[in-house]
């Protein structure tokens, strides 16, 4: 397993330059599958500057609607121009959060995509739900259910059907069930490598999916971005000691962890927690 960071909120390379996005890419039993687009076409950019030749990966799996993992693609196409695009049908759709005062925000987080890109993408585009096998030994995971114990740590909205009122009043809005994130399940001979981008439905909801899914087989491996930073410190740490609990050989607290959290988990782990930023490659 081989893994190379080409986005992230972080570098230590000079070639390399850094975003709120995440992008890896996974080389695992002779397969090449690149994980989320990043922000912008700055994965590219930085995977140009490593050598590392985007024209070979096989697929391209996107782990929820947001732009911080999906804007990349336009990019991505200009380098490649076969690879299929695992995307939850869900995804597509616009995504708001909500401000510190509680009311929805006007910015849109969700998949900016162009119509144009859209119908040009269509014979490429694999619109999953469920489990979806990419390959023989990777398999995404969609529709997650969500553990009472452990809710949504951010809630996103989206447009109610008939949208704004007809006086120009605020439109009204659903909450995001975010069914359309996804995690990644790589299994190598020694045990699974788990890989989730946000975690918007509870890094313990997809862990608990994962053991569910792969019962009796070793989970080796959490390469997440957690989204624990919104939290209080005693929920993180609650949610870091569980995790700490299952005997990983290896953490990556990525992207939306936050820093209170990966403190916590490289106190707890030590040379298990590994703190990635883009332009770094690992063999594990």
């Amino acid at each position: 397993m081989k893994l190379t960071f080409l986005s992230d909120n972080t570098t230590e390379k000079s070639c390399c330059h850094a975003e709120w996005g995440l992008s890896i890419l996974i080389e695992s039993g002779g397969h090449k599958v690149l994980f989320d687009v990043g922000a912008s076409d700055m994965f590219a950019r930085n995977a140009a500057s490593l050598g590392v030749e985007l024209g070979d990966v096989e697929a391209v799996a996107l782990s929820h609607g947001h732009y911080d993992h999906t804007e990349g693609m336009e990019a991505f196409c200009r380098l490649n121009s076969r690879a299929p695009i695992y995307i939850h049908r869900e995804a597509f759709g616009e995504s708001y959060a909500l401000d510190e005062n509680g009311n929805v925000e006007d910015r849109d987080y969700g998949l900016l995509w162009s119509r144009e890109l859209i119908d040009r993408l269509q014979p490429r585009l694999v619109r999953t739900s469920g489990v979806t096998d990419i390959n023989e030994t990777m398999t995404l995971v969609g529709d997650i259910p969500l553990l009472d114990a452990y809710p949504m740590t951010e809630k996103f909205f989206r447009r109610a059907a008939g949208g704004a009122a007809e006086d120009g009043a605020a439109a009204r809005w659903v909450q995001d069930p975010m069914n359309h994130e996804q995690f990644l399940a790589v299994r190598e001979e020694e045990g699974i490598f788990l890989f989730s981008g946000c975690s918007h439905k509870g890094v313990m909801s997809i862990l608990a999916r994962a053991q569910e899914l792969f019962t009796g087989q070793k989970l080796r491996a959490l390469i997440a971005g957690m989204h624990l930073y919104v939290l209080p410190k005693a929920q993180q740490a609650q949610i870091v000691n569980n995790i700490c609990a299952l005997g990983l050989e290896w953490v990556f607290p990525v992207h939306c962890t936050g820093m209170e959290a990966i403190v916590m988990f490289k106190e707890r782990l030590g040379e298990k927690c590994v703190i990635a930023s883009a332009g770094q490659s690992y063999e594990l």
